[in-house]
C-alpha cells in the first residue's frame, strides 16, 4: 500500500494525547476517594499487625545480681532466665543488657552488651570492678513466635 493511502489515517501528537487522556479518564480516582482507600488499607494493615502480635507466645525474663548488692570496686554478675509464661525455657535467644551509666539521664537506658541464653534459658553477664554505679535491666526483643519481654530494673554500686 502506498504511503499516501495512510495519510488520511495519521494522527498528530495532539490527537494521540487527547485520545490517551479520554481513555484513561475513568481510571483517575478523585482525591477524596483515593484518600479514603488509603485509610482503609492502613487500618487493615494495623489490624493484621495486631493479630500477628496477639499470636505470639508471652515471655518473662528474670534478673538478679551476684553478689546481690555489689559495692564500688567489686566485680559482679547479672544473671537470669528467659521462659515462656508457661515456664518453658527459651534457649539460644539473644538477650540485651542495658544500663544507665553514671551521669546519664535518669530512666534513659543504653545498650551495654548482648549474649545468648543457654538451652535451659539461663544467661549471664559479667561487670568488672571498674564498672560505674548504674541501673541495669535486660531485654528480650522477641523472635517469632515469642513476644518481647523486659526485666525489672536493678541498681548496682549505688
Amino acid at each position: 500500500m502506498p504511503l499516501s493511502s495512510y495519510a488520511g489515517n495519521l494522527m498528530t501528537f495532539g490527537d494521540i494525547s487527547m485520545h490517551m487522556k479520554s481513555s484513561l479518564m475513568p481510571l483517575i480516582i478523585p482525591g477524596h476517594v483515593m484518600l479514603g482507600c488509603l485509610l482503609v488499607l492502613f487500618l487493615l494493615a494495623g489490624a493484621a499487625s495486631a493479630v500477628l502480635q496477639g499470636d505470639r507466645t508471652p515471655t518473662m525474663i528474670s534478673i538478679a545480681l551476684d553478689p546481690a548488692k555489689p559495692q564500688a570496686g567489686e566485680p559482679f554478675y547479672i544473671t537470669g532466665t528467659l521462659v515462656t509464661k508457661a515456664g518453658e525455657p527459651l534457649g539460644n535467644k539473644w538477650i540485651v543488657l542495658e544500663s544507665t551509666a553514671a551521669g546519664a539521664t535518669p530512666g534513659k537506658f543504653q545498650y551495654l552488651k548482648v549474649t545468648r541464653t543457654e538451652l535451659d534459658g539461663s544467661y549471664s553477664f559479667f561487670r568488672p570492678a571498674a564498672s560505674p554505679p548504674e541501673d541495669l535491666k535486660v531485654r528480650f526483643r522477641g523472635l517469632y513466635p515469642y513476644a518481647a519481654s523486659e526485666s525489672e530494673v536493678l541498681t548496682a554500686k549505688k
